[in-house]
């Protein structure tokens, strides 16, 4: 066994025994006054990336209203409490939503959307009365508000103008109805149905409590009391209502699904293209929680290609295992944690601020040079005791397909050869400066083109990050090196991204670099290309955004392109 594969396994074996002996839990004492319920942290939102939350939705409840809190990642480790007459909802290592309207609905007047740091807080201005609860799915918090009910007469009043059974006698501002005995007749019949009909009532609300479990009963609890917060997984949570039950009685796993999508026009001045319209990809963001440690992350592509006819194609497919804070495991496939910009931003079009990924990120069905799927193993958490908020992440899987141009680059279901691919990598989150990043990560394969000799390639990334409600500074670097008979070709690549909101409207300035050498053994063709982006992000609802992009990029031997991307997308 080589040293890289000794390193690998070594990582693997000392992170999963530190997860043994380290339990992350979260416990926080009650008050007459405050009721905290603490999740545990079971799973980490991404190997590199904070959380983006989507912009909130609000829909009716049959007794209130329902608030829709939804992310890019697993929401397994919030906190909420009763902070007088506010409920919050703490998200950790979370980026707010880049626009938010006002909203309020039965249950609550208001709710507040405030950045701490690399936190998110949610606060919602309780209705008097009202009481509240969580839902919770696998990446959505459903906020469920129950309104207080008028109060209802009891039965046997004395008042004059009621029944005993409830039912208005209706009167005479003047003067109060006689009364024959046949009316008192009908009316000693409708005593009698009413009462049936509440006898049959209660012995079938009976009946449904005997069928219903203890995790399926829990009820509201009143907003100045305590709150019975679901967050422990789909077999302990409270269905967002009672229309839920129907999928979760028998404890079966319920699909959670998230919709981006995209559509372009494009204008270029590169000889044989031509100015079109571009329906963008179809993303179905799929998952599900198994249980409170397994949940399942699904991402659907469907596309179109140059000769127009769609594609369908499974990008992410993965069954995670959230033991603690520092270990969680993942098998399918994954985005590989190269660098940054890969597993901050996915498919969805609508979360990244720039129209287009960077060069040197591009996916390799597009051109791109590096190995940004793979099909195998990823371990990922944070380094007990390590300062400075330090995590790691190491993978193993196919790597890339290189032995024929025809051949799909991403190896799902065949490998070329018997190597297996490998990355390490540590990044740096410090508590003390919110929104900061950096970190390092090392990649290695055996490459096996035919006709050639077997090609070691090195991917070396490091990336430096700073993100707040305002201001967005993207750095990375990669080094891609390749050795072919101890000759050693080195393709060098850079991007720096700078970004700030005002308001609905985000404008950014990209430059990026990439330079491969002209006799590289695998990407002979990509030569060298460099240039500036312009570009404007507006947010034109909570869900669209409209993005107008320059691109001006120089080439090696060849004419500069100059090229004008429109882009709206959205997500549903």
């Amino acid at each position: 066994m080589n040293c890289p594969r000794l390193l690998f396994i070594t990582t693997l074996a000392i992170f999963g025994l530190a997860s043994e002996r380290i339990t992350a839990q979260t416990t926080t004492p009650l008050t007459d006054s405050l009721a905290v319920n603490t999740a545990h942290t079971r799973g980490l939102a991404s190997a590199s990336a904070p959380r983006r939350i989507v912009p909130l939705r609000l829909t009716d409840a049959p007794e209130g209203a329902r608030v829709t809190i939804a992310s890019d990642a697993p929401l397994d480790d919030y906190t909420s409490r009763i902070d007088g007459d506010s409920f919050c909802i703490l998200i950790p290592h979370a980026q707010a939503p880049a626009s938010g309207e006002q909203i309020r609905g039965r249950g609550f007047t208001s709710v507040q959307i405030e950045q701490r740091e690399d936190e998110v807080l949610l606060s919602f201005q309780l209705q008097p009365g009202a009481s509240v609860r969580v839902g919770k799915g696998f990446n959505r918090l459903d906020v469920l508000f129950k309104t207080p009910k008028p109060p209802q007469p009891e039965s046997g009043s004395a008042n004059p103008g009621t029944l005993s059974s409830g039912t208005p006698v209706t009167t005479s501002s003047s003067r109060r109805a006689e009364v024959s005995s046949d009316e008192l007749e009908i009316i000693s019949q409708m005593r009698s149905q009413i009462a049936a009909l509440e006898a049959r009532i209660r012995e079938v609300e009976a009946r449904q409590a005997e069928r219903d479990s203890p995790q399926q009963t829990a009820q509201a609890v009143p907003a100045n009391a305590t709150i019975a917060a679901s967050s422990t997984g789909a077999t302990t949570g409270h269905p967002a209502d009672m229309s839920e039950h129907d999928e979760m009685s028998t404890g079966t796993p319920r699909l959670e699904i998230q919709g981006f999508a995209d559509m372009n026009f494009r204008a270029s001045d590169q000889k044989g293209t031509t100015n079109a319209f571009v329906l963008g990809q179809l993303d179905l963001f799929l998952t599900s929680r198994l249980s409170e440690k397994f949940s399942v992350l699904g991402e659907l592509i469907v596309e179109a290609g140059a000769n127009n006819e769609f594609s369908f194609e499974i990008h992410r497919l993965l069954l995670r295992y959230a033991h603690n804070d520092y270990f969680n495991f993942s098998a399918g496939r994954f985005h590989s944690a190269i660098g940054y910009y890969n597993t901050a931003y996915h498919h969805g079009s609508w979360f990244q601020t720039a129209a287009n990924r960077p060069f040197i990120f591009a996916f390799e069905s597009k051109g791109g040079i590096l190995p940004l799927h793979n099909v195998g193993l990823s371990v990922s958490g944070r380094i007990p005791s390590a300062p400075l908020g330090l995590r790691y992440v190491a993978e193993i899987g196919n790597g890339r397909a290189v032995r024929s141009p025809l051949n799909r680059s991403v190896q799902t279901s065949i490998d070329e050869n018997n190597g297996k691919a490998f990355n390490l990598g540590i990044f740096a989150r410090p508590k003390a400066l919110p929104g900061f990043q950096t970190g390092f990560s090392i990649y290695r394969d055996n490459l096996t083109p035919n006709g050639s000799p077997k090609i070691g390639q090195t991917i070396m990334a490091a990336h430096f990050i700073y993100q707040n409600k305002l201001y967005e500074m993207l750095n990375e670097a990669v080094v891609v090196r390749h050795v072919l008979n101890d000759r050693v070709f080195n393709t060098p690549g850079f991007y720096t991204q700078f970004s700030r909101r005002f308001d609905n409207a985000r404008p950014y300035f990209r430059y990026q670099y990439v330079n491969v050498p002209n006799d590289d053994p695998i990407f002979p063709d990509v030569g060298r290309r460099n240039g500036p982006s312009l570009g404007l992000r507006y947010d034109i609802s909570e869900f669209a955004a409209f993005k107008a992009q320059y691109d001006r990029t120089q080439r090696r031997r060849l004419s500069s392109i100059n090229e004008l991307i429109l882009q709206l997308a959205f997500t549903f």
